[in-house]
């Protein structure tokens, strides 16, 4: 049995991501100090690469992708990705997306 994958092993693709930070910021007057956290989001990409394909054939075809972050190291996990939750974005769409979700103060982790 052949089976067509649309990707293959060593595919690349980006992916958005907003992160929620906490910042401190200090104030002193008259002698007493103030603190008080400030809340940000941060916007940024990540760049995914296809390591491995699994394949399960029954009465359907599963077809899961694993997945790890380009500069991570190869003792690190990887993620399972569905086919479908794959799109393939550059890399200035997929900021435009994460800096869309951080304007709405919302945290995104997106495929």
């Amino acid at each position: 049995m052949l089976v067509t994958t649309k990707y293959d092993v060593g595919h690349t693709f980006w992916v958005p991501r907003v992160y929620k930070r906490y910042t401190k910021e200090e104030l002193t007057w008259e002698g007493e100090t103030w603190y008080k956290e400030i809340e940000t989001y941060e916007p940024l990409v990540k760049l995914k690469k296809i390591v491995f394909i699994e394949i399960k054939v029954g009465r359907q075809v599963g077809i899961v992708y694993g997945v790890k972050t380009y500069d991570e190291g190869e003792n690190t996990l990887s993620q399972y990705y569905p086919e479908a939750n794959i799109t393939n974005y550059t890399e200035e769409e997929a900021m435009a997306i994460a800096e869309e979700y951080a304007e709405n103060n919302e945290e995104y982790f997106g495929n």
